[in-house]
């Protein structure tokens, strides 16, 4: 079966190991690249997809970065969380065929996609795809408890929280775990932990100071990660 234009080479791809298993015959990843569609790019503010649609798939961020949201009835924006490449998407969806939220690019972004259509093709003929893939849902699963418990603790342990899951996180991903751009504003941050603007803006003047981080606009160093663990490590 020849590749057309709506397919990828998943193999070609730097991000293979991290969207799925490592160990994958040649025949598997074949079988992946048939199914998957090709990558797609969207702009900063346009919708991957929207809470109430229909689902189509899980999807996989290729370069970029998004916000999970949803509103609640008075139509206010709730930052759930911020994914990164490397991070699959949608799982939300395989609950009731709707996505529960929205994914929105926070800047120029491009994505892949596991159709719905095709998944029982793809369990069948890349069984380790299926363990995979409720490995990543159930990471996010970890993750959404961990917030839940970080919305009681103090605004400096939110933030460190915050910024050492995203190094943690890149540094997964082969990216730097010390130097990255922030992609939300500092109010998106404070809708996301649940802070005032101020108190964003406060604390992490305070990291500056202290020699934690430098931050300048939304490009952040970090100096100290273990001082700056400790920040919310030392209460559990």
């Amino acid at each position: 079966m020849p590749l057309t234009k709506d397919h990828i080479t998943c193999n070609e791809c730097s991000l293979d190991n991290i969207c799925f298993p490592r160990g994958l015959s040649q025949q598997e990843k074949e079988h992946i690249s048939f199914v998957i569609k090709s990558k797609k790019t969207l702009q900063k503010g346009e919708y991957i997809f929207r809470e109430g649609g229909a689902f189509r798939g899980v999807l996989a961020i290729k370069s970029g970065t998004a916000k999970l949201v949803t509103n609640d009835h008075h139509g206010n924006e709730h930052i759930l969380n911020i994914l990164l490449p490397g991070e699959l998407l949608g799982f939300d969806g395989l609950y009731n065929d709707k996505y529960r939220s929205s994914a929105i690019a926070l800047e120029t972004l491009s994505f892949c996609e596991l159709p719905a259509e095709g998944m029982e093709i793809l369990f069948k003929n890349v069984p380790s795809l299926t363990k995979e893939l409720f490995r990543h849902s159930s990471e996010k699963m970890n993750e959404n408890n961990d917030f839940i418990i970080l919305n009681k603790r103090p605004a400096d342990e939110r933030l460190a929280y915050f910024l050492i899951n995203l190094s943690d996180r890149l540094k997964k991903r082969g990216f730097s775990a010390t130097e990255f751009t922030l992609s939300l504003t500092r109010q998106e941050i404070g809708n996301h932990l649940g802070l005032a603007l101020e108190t964003v803006s406060r604390v992490l003047k305070k990291f500056h100071q202290d020699g934690l981080i430098h931050i300048k606009s939304k490009h952040v160093i970090i100096h100290d990660i273990p001082k700056l663990r400790s920040v919310f490590d030392c209460s559990e």
